[in-house]
């Protein structure tokens, strides 16, 4: 059946709500649908998984809003922002070839042996971070675990300490607000400029008293071979702390809420605990942090069936969407911890596929693992629709009260 026109109606998504009906009944309208967003004002969202597989990594559409049309500049400028500002010269707003040489030059550094020399610490503090909590009482899993977690496993990487992840922590979040009026677009503004001064300096102290941690690895790659500018050093640390912490506390949160939501693979996953490597890419498929898309900039006009794209407009390469496509995934809408064809775009594709999905994916692993080894008999304190969402770019709930019910034997 050929895909219905939808040239002719613009639609507004709110994703702080359950967003997957929308996106079911988008998907059938069109291959790619005109939508309004309150941070970004109108864009396309390209709502299937194979379409939006391929065009994350299609040279046609750019990360750089230097090819944002003038009525997307207009309304990004009515805020006195751009997604551009928030960390600027990173890899995350840059194109081949400038993106080709950041990526290569902090892959060299954040390898595979220093992401799995992390395992150890990461369960024990997730145990440190369980072990005050009542054996039988309840418990807010946001609050004690999915927040603290990653931003202490960042800054272990980084070689930061827990004093400084205790003061990034907060800043890091509120650059994940989305910039919805001038107030809040102040207040992301001043996060990131309290962001990039405190890593200013910690570069500064690692120049004077370096470590073992990736970001003095990176400052002696930079001053030995004059690879990095000091803006370079910063926003690559910026988007390490950013990128490595606030979107796998929203994973985590998410994941976890899932599972009390289906108890029954809650129930398969404490029995089979071998299935958590699957278990954590079915999460992820089913509730991404990224909820509405990649965000690009059409280069020249693009045809998706009957639509045409035109250069300079605003494009949301889907993940939610794709990855509940029933054309790639048979019952999407049915978790399911076991599945194995799993190639769903929460970590993105191509060129900027996320660097971090490693760490992300060994820190799920290992918290879930922990946590369920520990209190396999978790259960919600709460309706399931009382629990609620947090209002930012990335989606994951604001709290998750939960009854801990009794530990495993071999844990008291």
């Amino acid at each position: 059946m050929p895909d219905k026109p939808s040239r002719t109606r613009t639609r507004t998504l709110n994703q702080y709500l359950d967003p997957y009906p929308h996106f079911g009944r988008l998907r059938e309208v069109g291959r790619a649908v005109r939508i309004r967003t309150a941070f970004a004002g109108e864009g396309w969202l390209v709502t299937r998984h194979e379409d939006a597989q391929r065009l994350a990594g299609d040279p046609r559409l750019s990360v750089e809003a230097r090819h944002a049309g003038p009525e997307l500049r207009c309304r990004q400028d009515e805020f006195k922002f751009r997604f551009a500002d928030c960390l600027p010269e990173t890899m995350l707003i840059m194109d081949p070839p400038a993106h080709t040489r950041l990526r290569r030059m902090v892959a060299r550094e954040f390898t595979p042996r220093r992401v799995a020399g992390l395992a150890s610490y990461i369960e024990e503090t997730v145990r440190e971070l369980l072990a005050p909590l009542p054996p039988d009482g309840t418990a807010d899993l946001v609050t004690a675990l999915a927040e603290p977690l990653p931003t202490m496993v960042i800054c272990r990487l980084l070689g930061l300490s827990e004093q400084d992840a205790t003061h990034l922590r907060p800043l890091v979040a509120a650059l994940t607000e989305l910039p919805v009026d001038p107030e809040v677009a102040a207040r992301v503004a001043a996060a990131r400029d309290a962001v990039w001064t405190y890593l200013s300096d910690m570069i500064e102290e690692k120049r004077r008293r370096p470590d073992e941690g990736l970001l003095s690895a990176l400052i002696s790659a930079h001053d030995d071979e004059g690879r990095l500018t000091d803006t370079e050093l910063t926003a690559m640390a910026g988007v390490l702390f950013a990128g490595g912490a606030e979107t796998t506390t929203q994973m985590i949160g998410s994941g976890l809420l899932l599972l009390l939501r289906h108890p029954e693979q809650l129930a398969r996953l404490v029995d089979s605990p071998e299935l958590v490597p699957s278990a954590v890419d079915e999460l992820l498929r089913f509730e991404s942090p990224v909820t509405l898309g990649l965000i690009r900039y059409a280069t020249e006009d693009i045809a998706l069936g009957d639509v045409t794209i035109p250069r300079g407009d605003l494009v949301f390469v889907g993940v939610a969407t794709a990855n509940h496509d029933p054309r790639r995934f048979p019952e999407p809408e049915r978790l399911d911890v076991a599945r194995r064809d799993n190639p769903h775009l929460a970590f993105g594709h191509g060129p900027h596929y996320c660097l971090g999905a490693p760490l992300a994916r060994l820190e799920l692993q290992v918290t879930f693992s922990t946590l369920l080894q520990r209190h396999p008999h978790l259960e919600l304190a709460c309706r399931p629709a009382d629990v609620p969402w947090r209002p930012s770019a990335l989606r994951g709930p604001a709290s998750l009260p939960v009854r801990l019910g009794p530990r495993a034997a071999t844990d008291r």
